[in-house]
C-alpha cells in the first residue's frame, strides 16, 4: 500500500491558505516596489521577495511533513491578540515615546502571545530583537527614527 497522500488534505489545511496568501501579498508588494526610484527600490523589493519566499516555504512544508493543520479559531485570536499589540505600538510611537521602548514592549508582546517562555527568554529576544532593528535602520540604512520624550532615557 503507498502512502500517498490525498491532494484534497493539502488545499484544506491552515497552513497551505496562509502561505498562498503570504506569496500573493509578496508579489504584489514586490510589483509595487519595483516601480519605486532606484534608490528606495531595494529595502522594500527585498521585503516582499522574502515575504514572497516565506509563503513558498510554508506551503512546501505543508506538503512535505503533512502536520496536522491547525484550526482557524485559533489563528484569529492570535492575530486579534497581535493586531491588538501593533495598534498601541503605532499609538506610543504618536504620543512620542520613541522606538526602542515601544518596540521592545512589542516584540515582547509578539514572542509571548507565540508562546516562547519562560520571561527571561522572551525579553533577551525582544532586547536582540529590536537592537537589531534599531541598528540596520540607524546605521545601515541611515533612517531616523521616532525619538522619546526623554531621549537620555532610551
Amino acid at each position: 500500500m503507498s502512502s500517498q497522500t490525498d491532494p484534497r488534505a493539502l488545499f484544506s489545511h491552515s497552513d497551505f491558505w496562509i502561505g498562498l496568501v503570504l506569496m500573493v501579498f509578496g508579489g504584489v508588494a514586490a510589483s509595487m516596489a519595483w516601480s519605486f526610484d532606484p534608490i528606495s527600490r531595494s529595502y522594500p523589493l527585498a521585503l516582499s521577495l522574502l515575504l514572497s519566499v516565506a509563503g513558498v516555504l510554508l506551503i512546501l512544508k505543508t506538503a512535505i511533513r503533512q502536520t496536522p493543520s491547525v484550526h482557524f479559531g485559533l489563528a484569529t485570536k492570535v492575530s486579534a491578540l497581535c493586531a491588538v499589540v501593533l495598534v498601541l505600538w503605532i499609538a506610543a510611537l504618536g504620543l512620542g515615546l520613541g522606538f526602542v521602548l515601544p518596540t521592545l514592549l512589542m516584540q515582547f508582546a509578539f514572542l509571548w502571545i507565540c508562546g516562547l517562555r519562560p520571561v527571561g527568554k522572551a525579553v533577551a529576544f525582544s532586547v536582540l530583537i529590536t537592537a537589531v532593528g534599531y541598528s540596520v535602520f540607524v546605521f545601515v540604512l541611515n533612517v531616523r527614527l521616532p525619538e522619546g520624550i526623554a531621549p537620555w532615557i532610551m
